[in-house]
This record gives C-alpha cells, sequence and structure tokens, in this order.
C-alpha cells in the first residue's frame, strides 16, 4: 500500500521563507513549509530578505520527495530462531538505537531509502523474502 500524497513534518525549529518573487521559490523546502503553515506562525527561524543575492538565495535548500516505508509489525515472523537474534541486533544497528527499532517497529518512526535498503539486503542475505517487509510507503519532503 502506498500513500502518493507527499507529508512534511515540521518541526518547532524549521526555517520558512516568505520572501515575494524569489526564483527558487517553487522547489525550496522553507517556501514549501511557508505554504503549508501559512499565517499560524507568528515567531521562529525565517529567510531574512539580505538572503537573496544576484537572483540565487544563500538559504536555498531542494525540497525533494522521499519515498520512506513503515516497518511491518511482523518484520520477524517469518525468521527462523537460529537467525532471528543475529538479524534482530543487526536491524538495530541500522537504526542506530534500540528505542528507533522500537518506535519503528510500533509505526512512530518511519524508514528512510538507505535503512529500507540496508535491512532488505540483510534479509535477502540470509534467504529470506523482501517484498513484504514494509506495511506501507508514504513520500515525504
Amino acid at each position: 500500500m502506498e500513500n502518493n500524497e507527499p507529508i512534511m513534518e515540521l518541526g518547532a525549529h524549521t526555517t520558512i521563507c516568505f520572501l515575494e518573487g524569489c526564483p527558487q521559490a517553487e522547489t525550496c523546502i522553507h517556501r514549501l513549509a511557508y505554504r503549508q503553515l501559512g499565517d499560524t506562525r507568528y515567531y521562529g527561524n525565517a529567510v531574512h530578505p539580505s538572503s537573496l543575492k544576484d537572483g540565487q538565495c544563500v538559504m536555498y535548500e531542494e525540497a525533494k520527495l522521499h519515498r520512506m516505508a513503515r516497518a511491518s509489525q511482523h518484520l520477524f515472523d517469518e525468521v527462523r530462531m537460529k537467525h532471528y537474534h543475529d538479524i534482530h541486533s543487526r536491524v538495530m544497528r541500522i537504526l542506530h538505537s534500540r528505542s528507533n527499532f522500537y518506535r519503528c517497529l510500533r509505526g512512530e518512526k518511519l524508514l528512510d531509502e538507505d535503512e529500507q535498503r540496508s535491512i532488505e539486503q540483510l534479509f535477502a542475505q540470509y534467504g529470506y523474502p523482501t517484498e513484504h517487509l514494509f506495511d506501507s510507503y508514504v513520500l515525504q519532503y
């Protein structure tokens, strides 16, 4: 299952851009953040007019879509007991911590493309199918 509507998670420290007439506005993540937030924000990090020099913004950051995955609740269902401990600990290392591992399994944290690829390679290395390792995919900036 794949959700094709891009989502954008904005933290409290997201830099927004409300500069009018910037030639790079259509592809800039900071301008996209402003469009999503609208006039709901009263203070915070912002791109200043002095950032625009000779038609180029020094704060420009391209808005790239990434295909993020939700880890399956049943990630280890088909793993044999003799492989379980090794695969489990290696997946934890791929995700950098025990808390990230469990946040992914609960669906609180999405897996980026590199993490997906590493987990798929790990399961393939042990001879397990990789088609249903993830419950769903979402596009995210």
